[in-house]
């Protein structure tokens, strides 16, 4: 499903997801004039996401281990408590699962406020609240 008409170019934007899959577009992150917004860079380059992943504006890791909330470690936390969100959400696959209380205790003890929702409406959330200018990551595995 594409979610999204309008287009970050300085950011990880999610364009669309569907079964197995995310495509993302990537930021332009130089070469274009911050004080011209009707410069718009022909090209937009975009990756497709086939495995679990977190996205934040500026950061991209494709290679998250966990590939579904039973495969959620204190490591997987770990990557994300490096990352200094101010809000994780975890894209749980087709349907929401909560994830363990006691693997999700390091992000309540940083104060990193955290959401847990199926994928599809994890990639909606994130594109929000990533163009209003927040520190969120979203942790997805797959749909």
């Amino acid at each position: 499903m594409q979610i999204s008409q309008d287009i970050d170019i300085h950011a990880h934007t999610i364009k669309s997801y569907g079964a197995g899959e995310v495509v993302i577009t990537l930021p332009i992150l130089s070469g274009i004039d911050p004080n011209n917004p009707d410069e718009v860079p022909r090209g937009l380059k975009q990756e497709t996401l086939r495995s679990s992943a977190i996205i934040m504006s500026d950061k991209l890791i494709s290679d998250w281990p966990p590939q579904n909330i039973n495969e959620l470690t204190e490591q997987a936390i770990q990557q994300l408590l490096e990352l200094k969100p101010e809000l994780v959400i975890f894209g749980t696959g087709a349907r929401l699962e909560w994830p363990d209380r006691a693997i999700m205790a390091p992000l309540m003890e940083a104060g990193i406020g955290f959401e847990v929702m199926d994928t599809a409406a994890a990639c909606r959330t994130y594109n929000v609240l990533s163009y209003e200018g927040r520190m969120v990551a979203v942790a997805l595995m797959m749909i």
